[in-house]
């Protein structure tokens, strides 16, 4: 199975100041846009969220919180992680605890992929610092591994920038997120290499939730097209973003140029 089918299966299932330094926000807060979980035509959908704490708070417990999806997760250890959810409505969160002390310092969590396959987004808390990552895994019937990608804590922002060049067979897409309660529209604009606009377009998104999409999908884009593609998140939301980028069968993930403020024409 090609690594596109696996981003079309994620598609599917999810619904200019100058750039500067930028802090997850709050501190020891980090945000991965993209969660998935489960099985779809016969191949399997994991998420592995890498831990380890690195300063003298112990024990720490910290809590990751899904949205839109409500996966178990199974330790390095073999200990199961329950993600309980509190209350109804639209995407309510999924909770999972976990203590890092002096004896267990790191731990990697594992979705099981037990259920349909689903996508949102998590949020992991800590009341100190830790060093996290989030990483994909694809496997077929039989469970072996046919790839996997890796996604970092993602940066707050109402800008988000990246850069395409589709001259190669090179296919963005991005997910965005929307940590907030508050609800409404986003943008994607489109500009050549000398910062022209060649298309936008607009989307909704909802509170608490994540939209997945291709650019070329929601965008009228040559087949040579060079540029750079612009979300502006929403107004009054919290945003984060990342970049899922594929060649054939190669397949990664790319971090935007992120900014307060949108890119002026």
């Amino acid at each position: 199975m090609r690594w596109s089918l696996f981003i079309v299966a994620l598609f599917v299932c999810a619904g200019a100041s100058p750039a500067r330094a930028q802090s997850p926000t709050p501190s020891n807060v980090y945000v991965f846009p993209l969660f998935v979980d489960g099985t779809m035509n016969g191949s399997s959908y994991r998420s592995i969220v890498n831990i380890i704490k690195t300063d003298a708070t112990d024990p720490m417990q910290c809590s990751l919180t899904q949205r839109n999806t409500s996966a178990p997760f199974t330790g390095v250890d073999g200990n199961f992680y329950s993600a309980d959810v509190f209350d109804g409505g639209f995407s309510p969160p999924a909770l999972t605890l976990i203590i890092l002390d002096r004896f267990l310092p790191w731990e990697i969590l594992r979705t099981g992929a037990q259920s349909p396959l689903k996508t949102g987004y998590a949020v992991l808390a800590c009341p100190g610092a830790v060093q996290t990552q989030l990483q994909f895994a694809l496997a077929d019937a039989q469970n072996n591994k046919l790839g996997e990608a890796t996604i970092t804590p993602a940066v707050k922002g109402n800008s988000f920038q990246f850069f395409i060049d589709r001259r190669d067979g090179t296919r963005l897409g991005f997910s965005l997120a929307n940590n907030s309660s508050a609800g409404g529209e986003f943008a994607v604009i489109a500009r050549d290499r000398f910062n022209q606009e060649v298309d936008r377009t607009y989307d909704e998104i909802e509170p608490w939730s994540q939209v997945s999409r291709f650019v070329d999908e929601v965008l009228k884009l040559p087949a040579d097209f060079v540029g750079n593609i612009e979300l502006v998140g929403l107004n009054g939301g919290e945003s984060y973003a990342v970049g899922l980028q594929f060649t054939g069968m190669v397949f990664t993930t790319i971090q935007p140029v992120v900014r307060d403020t949108p890119l002026s024409n």
